[in-house]
Order: structure tokens, then C-alpha cells, then sequence
């Protein structure tokens, strides 16, 4: 069991219900709320990479000079408000969405045989990306350790599991890609989103699976034995957030995937485990919320980016002028940050960025939060640093740069499948 750093995870779990409280008509509770933030954030950046520590050094370090140079310039204080609130909607999502790995139906497929073949492979291929799309990175950990359980994991299995996870970016609003894209293009609607994301993750998966399966090897690769059975909880939920997003179109997204994540996970706990439900949470508070690290920093840093960039262009007048922001426009935009993701910058400080410069300048905020959410989903396929593909690494021991190899041409298809849906999309509005 992971190493036990209690106040820092009650720290992260009161932040998570302050957030809350504040979504749902307390806004007063929201500084408090980031206040519990940055206190685990100061506890928990010890854990980081050292890549992940200059990340996240660098986006403070930027975000309080625009920060500063907005304050003397004398720009709105809610500024300095949003840098301490610091994407607590975001990171409340990733911390409730985490503790659906207490529910989540693992135990059928713990002591079967492993299926081989092609077939067993598409099935891998789909279940990643819908178990993935509501209990996120864990859904690709249990796959992988399942299949490594007994032998190295294959680049074969590697990829069929990271391209299915990845893929989900474009459409689930249990990703931290929607989270990111909501709050990064204002005014973007979650019905316009995921139709469209959907689309392309279809045609993505189809893509990846024609890619993977014409190799040789696939024929006697092992897959993971999927359970459609394991698919009910995220399909429940999925439902439930669209269900209540139609009903009170005033609740934020992140709100709601937040505060059902956390009901279903108790309903879910008392229902199976009746007296233990409560010493279940206790050790997923004091052991999982503190291995969070990565994300509770970067996101936090991003949010202090976003509030000095919005700051210092708001002190320095600035405008982009833009005449038009089109199909092709909007083309370009989304191979400038893709390539910037190539080369090891996380797709969070590109969008955070690109949100601060465009979102003021562009009619439709649908289209700008279609290119980061495009963004997102190559982004992480190709960049060698991508916490998917660090995983890899450490935990299997394929090397992450070869990721990068590999999709090379992957994430090329996709970005022409990309430029037909922007057309598309285009044409259609």
C-alpha cells in the first residue's frame, strides 16, 4: 500500500467539498477552498519529477510577473482572486473522479486466462477508452498490470491500451482535457463538445485499431479479458451527468461530474461493503489523493498562468485584431500546439496560453475549445512526456521517446481527419 500522508489528503478532500459548496452557491468559500489547495501543494511538490518541478516553477514564475505588472498597471484584482482559486474546479473533478477506482468491477477479470488474438485486441481497444473515459488513468493501469502480470508488456499491447485511453480526451467530461478546454474557451457548450468529439473518437479507434491489428504479432498477442459488465458504472454515470446537465443547465460541468462521482462512489461503497464503506474512503483520502501530485500542481501552476497572462494582456491593451478564425485557422492553431506538445511541453500550459490570447478574440468559443480538445488527445499521444507515456516507462519499462516514435504517423492521420472535421464543422455553422 502507497505510504500514508493524511493531512495532506484531507487537505485535497476539504478543498474538493469547499469547491463544491462554492459551485453551488457559496462563492465566498472558494478562496478558502484554494487556500487548502496551495497548502497540499506546498506538501506534495517534494513528490514531483524533477521535469515536472520545472514545469510547474516555470508557469509560477510566469504567472506572478504577469501578475504583478497587471497590479501595477492597476487591472481588476479578481485577477489575483483567480490565481488563488487556481483550476480548484478542475482538480475537484480529477480528486472525485479518482475515487471511482473503489467501485470500479475489477475482480472478473483477475484470475482468467488471458484471450489472444485479434478479436480479444478490439475489445481491449474499446474497453480502455470507455472504462477510461469516467475512471480515467487508472481504467489503463489495471488493463496493463493485468497483462504484465506474467510477462513484459508488449509495444503491441502498450499502444493498443494508450491510443484507446488517449482518445477519450476528445469527448469525456470526466477528462481533464474537457475541464481544461470549459475553463479555457468561455462560453463553449458541453452538448455542441461531445457529439463532435464523440465522432472523431470513433473514426480515431477505428484508425487505431486498423493500424495495430494489421501487424503480424497481433494474431498472438494477449489481450485484457473484458467485461462488458465493468462498462455499467461508467455508462451510469456518463448518463447521469448529461441527464442533469439537460435538467439544470446552470450547474457547471466540473460540478457535476464532481459531486456525482463522489455520490456514486458512497452509494456504490455502502451498498457492497456496508461497515467498511467508511475505512475505504479513509485509506483512498490518506494513501491515493496524496499520489496526485502531478496533477494537483500542474493544474494549480496552469492556474496561476492563465490569471497572470489574463492579467498583463489586459494592462497591456492587448488585441490579436483576428479578421477571421476558420476551418483553417483554427487548422494551423491546432498544429502550432500539437508540435508543441511534441517536444515535451505538457498540453495544459499550451492551451492555458492559447486560451489567454484567443478566447477574448474568437466568435465562436465551440471551435477554439474543438482545437484543444484535438489538442489534448494528439498532444499526449505524441509527446514523450505525457504522464501516460511516463507511466509507461516507469511502471513497464518502455521507453517513453519511442512512444513518440511510434505515433508519429498515427497522430498524422489523425490531425488530416482533423482538418475534415474543422471543415465540417465549419460548414454546418
Amino acid at each position: 500500500m502507497k505510504p500514508a500522508d493524511p493531512l495532506t489528503g484531507y487537505s485535497l478532500f476539504i478543498m474538493v467539498l469547499l469547491a463544491l459548496l462554492a459551485s453551488f452557491g457559496w462563492p465566498l468559500l472558494a478562496s478558502l477552498a484554494g487556500c487548502f489547495a496551495w497548502f497540499a501543494a506546498v506538501r506534495l511538490f517534494r513528490r514531483l519529477l524533477p521535469l515536472q518541478k520545472i514545469q510547474v516553477l516555470i508557469m509560477l514564475a510566469i504567472g506572478a510577473v504577469g501578475l504583478v505588472f497587471g497590479q501595477l498597471k492597476n487591472t481588476d484584482v479578481s485577477w489575483l482572486l483567480k490565481a488563488l482559486e487556481g483550476n480548484q474546479g478542475l482538480i475537484s473533478m480529477l480528486l472525485s473522479v479518482s475515487f471511482l477506482r473503489l467501485v470500479a468491477i475489477t475482480e472478473l477479470a483477475a484470475k482468467e486466462p488471458l484471450p489472444v488474438g485479434r478479436r480479444a485486441l478490439w475489445k481491449t481497444l474499446l474497453g480502455v477508452h470507455f472504462f477510461g473515459a469516467v475512471i480515467n488513468f487508472s481504467a489503463m493501469i489495471i488493463m496493463a498490470d493485468r497483462l504484465a502480470n506474467k510477462q513484459v508488456l508488449s509495444p503491441l499491447q502498450a499502444l493498443v491500451i494508450s491510443r484507446g485511453f488517449t482518445l477519450a480526451a476528445h469527448w469525456s467530461p470526466f477528462f481533464a482535457s474537457m475541464g481544461v478546454v470549459l475553463i479555457s474557451a468561455p462560453g463553449a457548450s458541453l452538448w455542441t463538445l461531445m457529439p463532435v468529439g464523440l465522432m472523431l473518437a470513433a473514426i480515431g479507434l477505428l484508425i487505431a485499431g486498423f493500424l495495430l491489428m494489421r501487424k503480424p504479432e497481433a494474431e498472438l498477442t494477449a489481450a485484457y479479458p473484458m467485461h462488458w459488465r465493468a462498462l455499467t458504472l461508467p455508462f451510469l454515470l456518463a448518463i447521469s451527468v448529461l441527464v442533469v446537465h439537460l435538467i439544470k443547465e446552470d450547474i457547471p460541468v466540473l460540478t457535476l461530474v464532481s459531486s456525482l462521482s463522489l455520490f456514486f462512489t458512497l452509494l456504490l461503497l455502502v451498498w457492497r461493503y456496508r461497515y467498511k464503506a467508511l475505512q475505504y474512503l479513509r485509506q483512498h483520502i490518506a494513501h491515493t489523493l496524496p499520489t496526485m501530485s502531478g496533477e494537483v500542481l500542474l493544474f494549480l501552476a496552469a492556474g496561476v498562468l492563465a490569471a497572470g497572462l489574463g492579467s498583463a494582456l489586459q494592462a497591456a491593451e492587448f488585441s490579436l485584431q483576428l479578421e477571421t478564425f476558420g476551418a483553417w485557422q483554427a487548422w494551423l492553431l491546432l498544429l502550432v500546439l500539437v508540435a508543441i506538445s511534441g517536444l515535451g511541453v505538457h498540453p495544459v500550459i499550451s492551451i492555458a496560453t492559447a486560451g489567454g490570447l484567443f478566447s477574448p478574440w474568437v466568435s465562436d468559443p465551440n471551435l477554439l475549445a474543438l482545437v484543444f480538445l484535438m489538442t489534448w488527445a494528439l498532444g499526449v499521444s505524441l509527446s514523450p512526456l505525457s504522464g501516460t507515456h511516463l507511466a509507461m516507462q516507469g511502471r513497464y519499462g518502455i521507453a517513453s521517446y519511442a512512444f513518440t516514435r511510434w505515433n508519429l504517423g498515427y497522430v498524422g492521420l489523425l490531425l488530416l481527419l482533423q482538418l475534415a472535421a474543422l471543415h465540417f464543422y465549419v460548414a454546418l455553422n
